[in-house]
């Protein structure tokens, strides 16, 4: 009678482990790598022949090796169960449950091919062996060779034979694996219900089931998993609970639970800080929150730990170009360099991109060309992004600022309605349709696109800005200091923003007030000449001469072609200048 295996169900899920990629054909031969300090046996143990012997030994090493945590402590323990199973395999070469036990090993050694081989072995010996199937399953499935993986599991399902001391569990488990890896999610979740039926309280079971409910939106499914798993019996292979903790990350997220999200993401990092995955995800929250400094750090950890890791590269140039745009005048071209470096890192990077596509490192790229002034590179770049991905509504929106830029008004807005088109509720999309319509100095019309925007983004800081320009042409003046505060509710450190709330309020007689708020301009930045010269002429007609007269010079100094500045100062430089001219 052939001996069956002894491994009990707990030793049997200490395999469970990530799957890995690997790149190495299959065949079929057993060969130890060198680059392994496999243990040699002694003279003493060498005379020992009992099969029975070295099959203990070969299952004691085997548990000790999977309850190790140390990589060297494992490969020492794995060595001394290589060398006694095939003490073993020597004295009975036709056994087929020590040659399961011999591809357990090389399984978990990540010894593929070879692990496929001596299962093979074993279902030469009994061909109904399903826990041999199980581990060629496996094995295939870290090969990436899915139709094999997926046809060997269902075998031993479908034979449902010799388990060992086990049961089907492994096998559901990793049918579902790999039905989810190829984004059948659906059947996925019936094939770990199958595990869970047999273990209730299976962690990592658990964990995969809540990972299919995240990647099909079902929240409140996914949250009420992961907590069971985090609850579970602790079996976890060489996972830890920092997948579950992810997976509560994207869900959170999905849901738009940002801080819930970030307190995931730092939970799973706190287990695993190491995981470049994390780190990206963790860093696209705040991204979403618009902390940019705090995104940034995530992100370059990211890459730090992964340096060709594509989606995090993506992250460092999506933030710098953030970062750009709220910087002073002097740093931008430093910050869009940055960002035009990491953007063509991520495009030759390793085409992880996660959620995002090439098209978004493209789209990005120009956008840090535009704030350069590369505006010909800029547009290379977005029509790219357009030819990836042709329904992509931000870049259309892009090429259309870039054309805003080379001043070509008519293309400009036919890429802009071409982004409308694609999404109409694009509120980016209408905000560039009054810049665009502001420049032909169509004011009514850039009104009507600034509303339109800010109905679908009212938190958008320089539409407002901008909508406030747009009244004061129209001399709605109130209605532009309106708008002039609704941004510097938003940023109170927009210098733009206090400008336009000065000029609207100087066209509104109320100099006073004026003053202080190109006061705040000039704080913010003290080289802001057109604010000086506001200044100036606020305080001329407040009757300050020697203020309005320091103002205006300083404000020539900036720009000696200022013409407003030069007629105000000759004002106050003519004799016989009453206050009833003021």
């Amino acid at each position: 009678m052939l001996r069956r295996s002894t491994m009990s169900m707990a030793v049997s899920r200490n395999i469970v482990r990530s799957i890995v990629s690997c790149a190495m054909p299959v065949a079929v031969f057993l060969v130890l790598p060198s680059s392994m300090a496999w243990a040699q046996t002694s003279p003493l143990e060498d005379a020992i022949e009992d099969f029975e012997y070295w099959q203990n030994l070969c299952q004691l090493h085997i548990s000790a090796a999977e309850d190790k945590t140390a990589a060297d402590e494992k490969e020492a323990d794995y060595g001394k169960a290589l060398m006694a199973c095939e003490q073993a395999i020597a004295l009975e070469p036709e056994d087929a449950g020590i040659w399961v036990q011999h591809s357990r090993i090389l399984l978990n050694t990540k010894q593929y091919p070879d692990a496929i081989a001596s299962a093979n072995r074993a279902l030469l010996f009994d061909a109904e062996h399903s826990l041999a199937m199980t581990y060629q399953c496996m094995a295939y499935s870290a090969l990436t060779q899915t139709e094999a993986a997926l046809d060997r599991c269902n075998e031993a399902l479908r034979v449902n034979g010799n388990w060992g001391d086990n049961n089907p569990t492994l096998a559901w488990l990793y049918r579902g694996i790999i039905l989810a890896q190829e984004n059948q999610y659906d059947q996925a979740l019936v094939a770990y219900e199958r595990t869970l039926l047999l273990e209730p309280d299976y962690a990592f079971a658990l964990a995969r089931k809540c990972e299919a409910h995240v990647a099909l939106q079902q929240a409140s499914l996914a949250i009420q998993t992961c907590n069971a798993a985090l609850a579970g019996n602790d079996q976890w292979g060489e996972a830890s609970p920092a997948m579950v903790w992810m997976a509560l990350g994207r869900t959170h997220t999905q849901l738009g639970l940002y801080d819930d999200a970030i307190f995931a993401y730092d939970q799973a990092l706190s287990l695993d800080p190491m995981s470049a995955v994390t780190w990206a995800a963790q860093g696209q929250v705040f991204e979403y929150l618009r902390h940019n400094e705090e995104a940034l750090i995530s992100y370059n950890r990211a890459v730090a730990i992964k340096a060709d890791f594509a989606d995090a590269l993506l992250g460092q140039c999506k933030t710098l170009n953030r970062l750009a745009v709220d910087a002073k005048p002097d740093k931008t071209g430093e910050i869009y360099g940055k960002s035009l470096a990491a953007c063509d890192a991520a495009l030759a990077g390793d085409g992880d991109w996660g959620e995002n596509t090439p098209a978004n490192a493209w789209h990005e790229r120009s956008i840090a060309l535009t704030g350069t002034g590369k505006y010909e590179e800029a547009l290379a770049s977005i029509n790219r992004a357009v030819g990836i991905e042709p329904r992509y509504a931000e870049a259309y929106n892009q090429r259309s600022i870039v054309y805003w830029y080379l001043r070509d008004y008519n293309r400009a807005l036919e890429a802009n309605a071409h982004a409308l088109a694609l999404d109409e509720s694009y509120g980016h999309g209408w905000f560039t349709r009054g810049l665009i319509f502001r420049a032909q100095r169509q004011y009514p019309q850039a009104l009507e696109a600034y509303n339109r925007g800010l109905g679908l983004n009212p938190w958008n800081e320089w539409a407002w800005t901008n909508r406030s320009l747009v009244l004061w042409e129209l001399e709605e003046y109130e209605d532009a200091l309106i708008s002039a505060e609704e941004a510097i509710t938003i940023n109170p450190s927009s210098v733009q923003a206090w400008y336009n709330r000065g000029a609207a309020q100087s066209a509104l007689g109320a100099y006073g007030s004026a003053v202080e708020s190109y006061d705040r301009v000039l704080e913010l930045d003290e080289k802001y000449g057109a604010a000086l010269t506001g200044r100036g002429v606020a305080r001329f007609h407040l009757g300050e001469d020697e203020d309005a007269m320091m103002d205006l010079q300083m404000a020539l100094a900036l720009n000696p072609e200022d013409e407003l500045a030069k007629e105000t100062l000759e004002a106050l430089s003519s004799d016989g200048q009453g206050e009833g001219d003021r």
